[in-house]
């Protein structure tokens, strides 16, 4: 069987609309503004233009609601990386956040053990405060 040539579609560029200076741009009727010809029929302006939203509120400090950081649930390492970081408070971050975390790895059961039940507690005293408030 031998097959059939097909048939080929011809397909014609259009050429890009330009406005009579040659440029991309038109200047609006009703704005005066320069606008690009292929969004021009998306410029809004004209006799009913509508106005930019602005923000009415107060500009400076919001009121913020502070988290209860005392509530939140952490983990044995986290409380014992705050308790480290305040004993050892040499001003820099990064190296005390080292050594709290080669302390941590180097410290056996027995001492994590008051670090477990203090997280445990905390834990356990949040999961409370949700049951009271009807979150959870």
């Amino acid at each position: 069987m031998v097959n059939r040539p097909r048939a080929r579609k011809r397909i014609h560029a259009t050429l890009p609309r330009r406005s009579p200076d040659g440029s991309a741009f038109q200047k609006c009727d009703f704005c005066g503004e320069m606008v690009a010809i292929a969004l021009a029929d998306m410029h809004g302006c004209g006799p009913k233009k509508k106005e930019l939203k602005r923000f009415k509120g107060n500009v400076g400090t919001q009121n913020a609601v502070k988290p209860i950081i005392s509530l939140q649930p952490r983990s044995a390492f986290n409380i014992f990386l705050e308790t480290f970081m305040e004993t050892n408070k040499n001003g820099n971050f990064i190296d005390t956040d080292r050594k709290g975390f080669e302390t941590w790895k180097n410290m056996c059961e027995e001492e994590r053990k008051t670090y477990v039940t203090q997280a445990e507690k905390v834990n356990s005293a949040y999961m409370m405060w949700l049951k009271r408030r009807k979150i959870l």
